[in-house]
């Protein structure tokens, strides 16, 4: 009647993991790499895909990469992925589709989505607590914050238009 019943549509748990650059994102993608060679790097624009496949093979490691619009089950035990989608109900959506129970998103603060909010006031932060480069932030916190950037970024979206890196895909969805 007033709605306090009603069901919220599933979700499926995400483990954020943020660093300050995406330079340290990509050698933490590396050593995953290294350490099990069965990571499936998962990237939502085809910028991202071909910037961290140019990485890796200049450090000549080949790792499996693909693009979430490619994946149609999820066969593979480690997918990763290895930025956000601006829209939350996208990334639930995928999620739900491959059944997977909890998802780890890796995320730089200089990415498109965190300049939109701050990302580089939070690296200045962060340096100055002494953070270094390489070092990984995960609470849930960040991602409650990141779900909740998402949800503003959807609220501004009337029609969604596709584009070719999350940069794009804001400069063409969110007025």
């Amino acid at each position: 009647m007033f709605g306090f019943f009603t069901n919220k549509s599933p979700e499926v748990a995400i483990s954020d993991q943020v660093w300050m650059s995406q330079q340290s994102k990509w050698k933490a993608c590396l050593k995953m790499t290294e350490a099990n060679n069965q990571c499936v790097f998962v990237a939502w624009f085809s910028n991202t895909k071909e910037e961290l496949t140019a990485f890796l093979a200049a450090s000549n490691v080949e790792a499996s990469i693909v693009l979430a619009s490619d994946i149609t089950s999820s066969d593979h035990e480690l997918l990763i992925f290895v930025e956000h989608y601006p829209l939350p109900e996208v990334e639930q959506a995928l999620f739900l589709k491959l059944n997977l129970n909890k998802v780890p998103v890796l995320s730089s603060l200089d990415e498109p989505l965190f300049s939109m909010f701050g990302g580089e006031k939070t690296i200045q932060l962060m340096q100055k607590l002494g953070m270094k480069e390489d070092e990984i932030v995960s609470h849930p916190m960040i991602a409650k914050s990141i779900r909740s950037a998402q949800q503003k970024i959807a609220k501004k979206v009337a029609v969604e238009i596709k584009a070719s890196s999350q940069k794009d895909w804001l400069k063409k969805n969110v007025k």
